[in-house]
Formats: structure tokens, C-alpha cells, sequence
């Protein structure tokens, strides 16, 4: 396999890697969020879906990162310019949205936390634990992947996780509507439920498919080339 044959594949790699992280790292935060906040007693289970769907964005900026420090083609500390372009791409959104100004109300009747207050202490802990913790994790396993030699098996694992990603996001609505309590609450509520899960399925269901595509014709080409060099022995 040639240079340039490579480079195109692990670039592919790392875009579906960094969706596969995205979707664990920023799911986890989600559920952090959903365990920590207690006063969820109508959608508890929400975060945790927002955050694996928000996970896909998220992780794609961040291979996005990646893909551009490569381009950049200096060979000269590249391992860190690998890291601060994902760094860059998992964090930028989630620091701009924080510097904005406090989010919405997250818990039922609880009033949105004034500026004086926000920025500050409260913001600064929001900004290191949701938003520059989990872009972390996320720029140094796309860091590792790009440092390691390239291998035809680690694109196969690289489909795999996306399509297991993919499964992760259309099983979540399920799985986390049974093990939440029941919602309580009015319409607006129960519909803010549905629509969390919605987005898990609209958003899952490309990731499969083409985790699916990939790994299916990485495995039917590496069959292919095994064929052919039988056939010259």
C-alpha cells in the first residue's frame, strides 16, 4: 500500500474513532450530569442521551483537528500538534457556549443562574469538567492512534467501533427509558424525553450504517487481496 493510500486511511481512522470516543466520553459526562443534578425527576435519563449524540459532533471536530494538524505535513513535534488541533476541535463549542453566558435552567423550576455568578468559580468548574476533560481524553486517544504504525487490522477496528457506536446511540432511548424513573411532570416534559431519544436514533443510524459500509468493504477487500495472492503462488 502506497503513502498516499495510507494517509487516506488514517485519516478514515481517525474520523471514526474520534465519533466512537465522542460518543463514550461525552455520553459519560451526560451521565455524570444525569447522576450528579438529582432533581431530574422528569427526564433524568436526558443528559446522558444529549451527550452521546453531542458525543458524534464533538469527536468529529476533534478527528477534524486531527486531520488538519496532518495536513500541515511538519514532521517537528507533530505529536503535538496532533493533540492541540483535537483538543481544539472537541473543546472550541463547548468554550464558546460557556463564555456566552450560564446555560438554561437545567432542573425543573430552578431559576438560570445570574452572570455575577456564573462567571467565575461556577463557570470555571463547568469548563474544566465537561468541556476540557472529556476534549482531553478524546485528543489523546486520537493522539496515540495517529503515533502508532498504520496496520490494515486497525482500520477493521476503527469500522467496528463506529458501527458499535452506532448501536450504542438506537439502544440508549431503550435502555435508559427502562432504567430511569418514571417521568412526572407535564407534556412539555415527556415530549423533551422523546425528542432526546429521537435525535439518538437520527443520529445513530447514519454511524451505523457506515460503520457497517466500512468495516464490510475493508473485510471484503482484505479477503479480495488474499485471493489474489493465492492465485500468483
Amino acid at each position: 500500500m502506497n503513502d498516499h493510500l495510507i494517509d487516506r486511511e488514517r485519516i478514515r481512522d481517525v474520523l471514526s474513532i474520534g465519533i466512537a470516543v465522542g460518543v463514550l466520553i461525552w455520553g459519560a459526562v451526560g451521565a455524570w450530569t444525569a447522576v450528579t443534578v438529582q432533581n431530574y425527576p422528569w427526564n433524568q435519563w436526558v443528559p446522558f442521551a444529549n451527550g452521546a449524540s453531542k458525543g458524534v459532533l464533538l469527536g468529529l471536530l476533534a478527528a477534524v483537528g486531527v486531520a488538519v494538524a496532518l495536513a500541515g505535513g511538519s514532521r517537528t513535534g507533530w505529536r503535538w500538534a496532533v493533540f492541540i488541533g483535537a483538543l481544539i476541535g472537541g473543546g472550541l463549542l463547548g468554550t464558546i457556549r460557556d463564555l456566552l453566558g450560564p446555560p438554561a435552567p437545567a432542573v425543573y423550576f430552578e431559576e438560570s443562574i445570574p452572570d455575577e455568578r456564573w462567571y467565575g468559580t461556577t463557570m470555571l468548574l463547568h469548563w474544566t469538567g465537561k468541556v476540557v476533560l472529556p476534549a482531553v481524553v478524546c485528543a489523546v486517544i486520537l493522539t496515540l492512534l495517529v503515533a502508532r504504525p498504520y496496520r490494515r487490522a486497525q482500520s477493521v477496528l476503527a469500522g467496528a467501533a463506529l458501527a458499535l457506536a452506532g448501536v450504542a446511540l438506537l439502544l440508549l432511548p431503550v435502555i435508559a427509558s427502562a432504567l430511569a424513573p418514571e417521568v412526572q411532570g407535564n407534556g412539555e416534559h415527556v415530549n423533551k424525553g422523546f425528542k432526546t431519544g429521537l435525535i439518538c436514533w437520527i443520529v445513530g443510524i447514519p454511524v451505523l450504517a457506515v460503520g457497517m459500509l466500512r468495516t464490510f468493504s475493508l473485510h471484503t477487500g482484505r479477503h479480495g487481496a488474499r485471493t489474489e495472492r493465492m492465485r500468483s503462488r
